[in-house]
């Protein structure tokens, strides 16, 4: 019969080729314990190839989005916002370069389309890539910069 630590790391060995990752052996069976909670926690979050570090802060970061667009609230959405944030439309690129700027800017940035987009996006369906969080048909892309999820791109 199997002791307990030597079906641990088998497991976490099976969890770890299921899920792509390379990881070192570990030399207790608390490390193994610890490995396997990474393993889970990577794959309970798919906004990893995104970059982005936490999937409950992204649903946080989504939720107060929709919540600000919808009440109007410029000022708050442009916290939202890394910048500079690049807005494209009709094949030209046009880069805003703070807040200030995208709240004058805010209803040839943010259009009825792209909000439209972004209010019935439902979370569970965002399309997700190494570019970062698509919204809609591309209207707007999330992205982590440094430690802060912010829109990175609006596409009008």
């Amino acid at each position: 019969m199997m002791k307990k630590s030597a079906f641990v790391l088998s497991l976490v060995i099976a969890v770890t080729a299921l899920s792509g990752q390379v990881l070192a052996a570990p030399k207790t069976v608390a490390g193994v314990a610890q490995q396997a909670k990474t393993v889970e926690v990577k794959q309970n979050n798919p906004y990893e190839v995104a970059g982005i570090d936490s999937a409950a802060e992204l649903s946080k970061f989504f939720s107060k989005l929709q919540k600000e667009v919808k009440a109007k609230n410029k000022a708050a959405v442009a916290d939202l916002v890394s910048y500079p944030l690049r807005v494209n439309s009709n094949g030209k690129s046009v880069e805003i370069k703070n807040k200030k700027q995208f709240i004058a800017k805010y209803n040839q940035i943010m259009t009825e389309k792209v909000k439209k987009k972004l209010l019935a996006q439902k979370e569970d369906k965002l399309f997700v890539n190494y570019k970062g969080v698509m919204v809609g048909d591309g209207e707007i892309w999330i992205g982590q910069v440094d430690e802060k999820i912010a829109v990175i791109a609006v596409n009008k």
